[in-house]
């Protein structure tokens, strides 16, 4: 069985067109995530010196940036769920899976949402003229979800199974509530074999990473707009399960040891399931 991670939110670059010529001093994300240069920091140091328009406040919120975007203007870097990469890259390393990330911010363009979500374009570039709001989609939207598509059908081609996990983070605070858990699991409970994938992960997770507590379908639900939903209509006919899988920001976001101890408990945990799947559709 193939795995596949995508981090929809990872990255905080901005098109080349779109950058003012005096705010080019910044390294891109995926520069951190990919260089072997002894120049370059190291992911650790990427996450612990946070990139200009992102930082991690109180209880692991994530600071978005509020400045006023213009087209021509903007910062070589812009805000990004900078845990969210961290796990997804030491996710796919520890795995040797493919990583699929998306490199631009999403300050500029949601390239989770399917192309009619109200959210598709955030408040910073909701405003821009419809021509602009175009090209965020060509230059993007659409490279984007090419890549990921080619990486599911690769993988399906590869062993005709395909566990597609889409990493992103939450903040331990929303309206004033606590949301109560470390990870959440979000998929289709319609699809059966999501189900029964899902039940494996947590029993198996529960037993190989007993401090991390896992719920289903929370903080969110896996029938709402998302990458996966819309792969998951695409490739309706294939063995294709899509996982979102969302961590707590309040310790993904902390560059401690215990939090590489359960990322690892993680891989090795879908490991275990991604076996144990495989054998049973044989």
């Amino acid at each position: 069985m193939s795995l596949l991670i995508s981090c929809e939110v990872g990255g905080n670059e901005v098109p080349e067109q779109l950058i003012d010529p005096a705010l080019r001093d910044v390294l891109p994300v995926h520069q951190h995530l990919n260089s072997n240069a002894k120049d370059v920091p190291s992911v650790a140091d990427a996450l612990q010196h946070h990139h200009r328009g992102a930082s991690l406040g109180k209880r692991g919120k994530v600071k978005l940036s509020r400045r006023k975007l213009r087209p021509g203007k903007l910062p070589a870097t812009l805000s990004h769920d900078e845990p969210a990469a961290y796990v997804a890259q030491r996710l796919a390393d520890k795995l040797q899976v493919p990583l699929v990330m998306n490199r631009h911010s999403p300050d500029l363009i949601q390239v989770t949402h399917s192309r009619h979500h109200r959210s598709l374009f955030p408040p910073q570039t909701r405003a821009w003229s419809a021509d602009q709001r175009q090209q965020l989609i060509d230059t993007i939207y659409d490279p984007y979800r090419a890549r990921v598509r080619q990486a599911i059908q690769n993988g399906l081609d590869r062993s005709g199974y395909l566990i597609h996990l889409s990493i992103k983070t939450f903040d331990i605070q929303k309206k004033g509530k606590i949301q109560r858990a470390d990870a959440g699991l979000l998929y289709d409970p319609a699809c059966e074999h999501e189900v029964d994938l899902c039940l494996d992960l947590v029993d198996e997770l529960y037993e190989e990473v007993p401090m991390l507590r896992v719920r289903r379908n929370y903080p969110g639900r896996g029938t709402t707009d998302r990458l996966t939903k819309s792969m998951r209509a695409e490739f309706a006919d294939e063995n294709y399960f899509g996982i979102d899988m969302l961590l707590n920001r309040a310790w993904a976001g902390r560059p401690l040891p215990i939090r590489d101890e359960v990322i690892d408990g993680i891989a090795w945990t879908l490991q275990l399931v991604a076996e144990l799947e495989q054998s049973e559709a044989a």
